[in-house]
């Protein structure tokens, strides 16, 4: 009889613990779908700027290469005000595919077909500016 009752004690705190993991899983669950949720958002805003970027037919800005680092002290700021303002994370990556889409940073090299930079460099260059870099 008393080892039928230990192993019911044993299962019971089995079942406890699966319980409170299932549950922390639940939580982990809720989080990611919230992250996916925003980034469904971020990804509709950042499409209907690029359609309309590309609706509208202007030629994207051209920054000087002498102005490449002003720039992006400024895009900077701004990528911070309105996270803080609009109280959102902001994927930085889509903030770089918008101003990809709608600058073109002129290069050091003036070899044809490296004039400006790509978009690895621009990722590059908000990465650093954001102070996101290792080096």
């Amino acid at each position: 009889m008393s080892k039928g009752i230990e192993n019911i004690k044993e299962r019971l705190q089995r079942k406890r613990e699966q319980y409170i993991r299932q549950e922390e899983k639940i939580e982990q669950m809720k989080c990611t779908m919230q992250n996916t949720s925003e980034e469904i958002e971020q990804l509709e805003y950042v499409l209907s700027e690029m359609e309309h970027i590309s609706d509208t037919h202007r030629e994207p800005r051209v920054i000087p290469n002498d102005k490449v680092g002003d720039v992006f002290a400024y895009l900077c700021r701004v990528f911070e005000f309105l996270q803080h303002r609009l109280k959102l994370h902001f994927k930085y990556k889509l903030a770089c595919e918008v101003i990809f889409a709608r600058y073109q940073f002129q290069s050091r090299s003036h070899t044809p077909g490296r004039e400006y930079l790509s978009f690895a460099t621009i990722l590059t260059y908000f990465k650093r500016e954001r102070g996101m870099t290792d080096g």
